[in-house]
């Protein structure tokens, strides 16, 4: 939305009456945050309708003038979300721009709405309240890619594959065992929503500028309107601070991360070379260049925009480092980064869980590479440690046959039956059976299938639970 409309009366700033000369125009543009702060809109219309009920609350309206500030609040909302708001040039935000708009439709008592509060309460209520909603949003979508996890965690849950280290054949995994430790990390990116949820559930309305004011508000009943589970303990520390910001930011830096290694591994799995997966046409793009690719663009854009998220978290805590005490207009720098990082990691949500919902995996490729012998080399130590002999010399030993098989050009696999007696291990060959050596992993929260079939309930409990 631009600003409009005629210029007169409400050209001027609401604090304009101390100042003899109006602000410079590049000084106007750069304090200017009605570009990106008018998504509070909704929100400030009913932080303003509570603060309406409190004024009256505490003598200082009538119910009919009460009544007639919260119609016209409700008008200038409903105006701004149509896109029917004619802004002013002097408009610095939405906060002042509704406030602005109230007193030209109400005068003298559109002049009360202001009384006992500041834009500085009123700035961190909406805030708050625009913060709590999205996490629910951000919730929501946190949900759906657990979900879409953990139904190819269930099918796939015997299905084997070579887990790696270093990006290296380490150990045989299941695919439902690799799918079930991304939806682990995703469900803690969902408690950490919860756990902010408690401590960004605090009204600050009410705290004024930084000392709350003379005219008995009752800023409990005022969180309690808002639905806010109570009040702030200390008016300075309510406009001071950002920490919740800045906790939201660090919690979807983190989410972020965790879906860049989503994608990564979609990414890798679907690489030719490998053949494990299939991403599907509908989140895949192709070349402008060359016919045969279908690239998998989804998983790559999810996977960097963990840098730009993390980008946000960087610019409000630097922003935010060294401030004393009190109001400061550094702190307008905490909503751009916020709305971002929001907006970001709810579209990477919505795309990798239509990515994995429709990916295809492909097990017959799986169990081929699971069959590289390498990956049973722990297998063959641990087998030895079991017939009592100290782990140090099983993997010594154990090592030193891989480097002399090396250099015959051979692999566990072509092992004799006497050489693996030799070893100490008749019979030997069986360990090198990816089924098998899935199975034996069995302990709790290991690979073996009826485990990952356990983290699949568990974490559907988790989902159940909200």
């Amino acid at each position: 939305m631009s600003p409009g409309g005629p210029a007169g009366q409400g050209d001027a700033p609401l604090w304009a009456g101390r100042f003899s000369e109006p602000p410079a125009p590049e000084a106007a543009a750069l304090g200017r945050s009605l570009g990106f702060d008018v998504r509070l809109a909704a929100q400030d219309v009913r932080a303003g309708i509570a603060h309406v009920h409190a004024l009256a609350r505490a003598g200082l309206l009538r119910s009919d003038e009460a009544e007639r500030l919260v119609r016209a609040l409700e008008e200038v909302g409903a105006e701004i979300a149509s896109g029917a708001f004619a802004f002013h040039p002097a408009d610095e935000d939405v906060h002042s721009a509704i406030e602005r708009a109230v007193t030209e439709r109400l005068g003298e008592l559109g002049a009360r709405l202001h009384a006992g509060r500041s834009r500085n309460d009123l700035v961190m209520t909406d805030l708050r309240l625009w913060a709590l909603e999205a996490a629910g949003r951000l919730g929501d979508g946190l949900r759906r890619l657990i979900r879409a996890l953990l139904s190819h965690a269930r099918e796939h849950a015997g299905t084997v594959m070579p887990g790696t280290t270093h990006g290296r054949l380490a150990q045989p995994v299941t695919l439902g065992h690799a799918l079930c430790a991304h939806a682990w990390a995703l469900a803690r990116d969902l408690e950490r929503l919860h756990d902010w949820r408690r401590r960004a559930d605090v009204s600050p309305l009410g705290a004024g500028a930084l000392a709350t004011s003379t005219l008995g508000l009752d800023p409990e009943a005022t969180a309690a309107e808002l639905g806010f589970a109570g009040s702030f303990p200390n008016s300075l520390d309510a406009v001071s601070d950002r920490d919740v910001v800045q906790e939201l930011l660090a919690a979807l830096a983190i989410a972020a991360t965790h879906a860049s290694r989503l994608a990564a591994d979609l990414i890798r799995w679907s690489d030719e070379a490998l053949g494990f997966a299939s991403v599907a046409d509908a989140y895949s793009t192709g070349s402008s260049m060359m016919p045969q690719k279908r690239n998998p663009d989804v998983a790559e854009l999810a996977r960097a925009k963990a840098g730009r998220v993390l980008g946000d978290l960087v610019a409000v805590t630097t922003a935010l480092h060294g401030l004393p005490l009190g109001y400061h207009r550094d702190l307008q720098e905490d909503k751009e980064a916020l709305f971002d990082a929001v907006y970001t990691v709810e579209a990477v949500l919505a795309a990798l869980a239509g990515c994995v919902d429709t990916v295809r995996f492909h097990p017959e490729a799986m169990r081929r590479a699971a069959g590289a012998p390498a990956l049973y080399a722990t297998d063959v130590a641990e087998a030895l440690v079991a017939r009592g002999m100290p782990f140090r010399e099983a993997h010594r030993r154990v090592g030193e046959l891989l480097r002399r098989l090396e250099a015959e050009g051979r692999t566990l696999a072509d092992l004799t039956d006497a050489e693996w007696a030799e070893l100490g291990l008749p019979g030997g060959a069986a360990l090198l059976d990816p089924d098998r050596a899935v199975r034996a992993r069995g302990g709790p929260g290991g690979p073996a299938p009826e485990r990952v079939l356990e983290q699949v309930a568990a974490l559907e409990g988790l989902l159940a639970e909200g």
